[in-house]
């Protein structure tokens, strides 16, 4: 069987935890035999895919020959760059995307099974366990302190609630939105847990990710974190509950709930999310497009 060779172009619109999953799958796919040529607009700490190259560290006649001659077959990660036209008018070109803003710039690909419609095909997600997430460990203000620390990424219009609530339970809160490495610091330095007020996939991703390092996490209930997680895999939360329900949860989320859930849901994510899985459907999608005979 000929040799699968495809070029990767990893954009700078992914957060820590998207980059992970690709470099995860690179990984993956390169141990399966795959030719991989990896590129990245941003840095490359947490895609630890061998040879790959930071595109910003190219010159000018580099990046023209790689954009314009180089490789017959090309999967664009995130949102696209400004000559990414140059390299569909002659190459055959996958796209995942992670934010329902960008437009499909090649054959579509999802990692939720759940979101997935008919022309687009599903990726199996792959995950694997991360000790250290890069940069330095969070701030001076949580070092040493046994209290919990709720972390709330994505957006949520009721961000004084939730700190004066869990503010008179003893617990640490800490907006996120899209800051990304401060949110895997966090993860891996313990004493942590995930609020998701509204979950969708790359959030998805992010309670995966904290499942193996024994993160618990807490969202409405919802097919995607089903999918993600588990049912049993994360606590129940209902941001329309009142006062008092609320203060029931995340104290559940915070003790002994939270704790077998986490363990739920790493089991599930281990399961199901081998990255050999996702790797293999990569594979025969780059065999199909590509031509290339089984």
């Amino acid at each position: 069987m000929a040799k699968i060779e495809c070029c990767w172009y990893i954009g700078e619109s992914l957060l820590p935890w998207e980059a992970s999953v690709a470099g995860t799958l690179a990984r993956a796919l390169i141990r399966s035999g795959v030719a991989l040529h990896a590129y990245s607009g941003a840095g490359t700490d947490l895609l630890n895919i061998p040879g790959l190259l930071s595109w910003r560290s190219m010159h000018t006649m580099e990046r023209a020959a790689a954009a314009g001659i180089r490789g017959r077959l090309w999967h664009l990660w995130g949102t696209p760059p400004s000559w990414w036209g140059m390299v569909r008018l002659r190459a055959r070109t996958v796209h995942t995307r992670f934010s329902m803003k960008t437009e499909w710039k090649g054959h579509p690909t999802v990692f939720s099974a759940t979101e997935c419609s008919g022309g687009e095909t599903y990726i199996p997600p792959g995950f694997e366990v991360k000790v250290n997430w890069g940069g330095d460990a969070p701030g001076e203000a949580y070092q040493g302190d046994e209290s919990p620390l709720c972390l709330l990424p994505g957006e949520t219009s009721v961000e004084s609630d939730y700190s004066s609530l869990l503010g008179s339970m003893g617990m640490n809160f800490k907006p996120l939105g899209r800051g990304g490495e401060e949110a895997m610091q966090h993860l891996s330095s313990g004493r942590t847990v995930l609020l998701i007020e509204n979950p969708n996939s790359s959030l998805a991703l992010l309670s995966a990710n904290g499942a193996l390092m024994g993160v618990p996490a807490a969202a409405p209930r919802s097919p995607l974190m089903d999918e993600f997680l588990g049912k049993d895999g994360y606590v129940h939360f209902d941001p329309a509950a009142g006062l008092e329900e609320k203060r029931r949860l995340l104290t559940l989320l915070a003790g002994e709930g939270g704790r077998a859930a986490s363990a739920a849901a790493r089991r599930h994510v281990s399961e199901q999310f081998a990255p050999e899985k996702g790797a293999k459907k990569l594979e025969n999608l780059y065999l199909s497009l590509s031509g290339v005979k089984k």
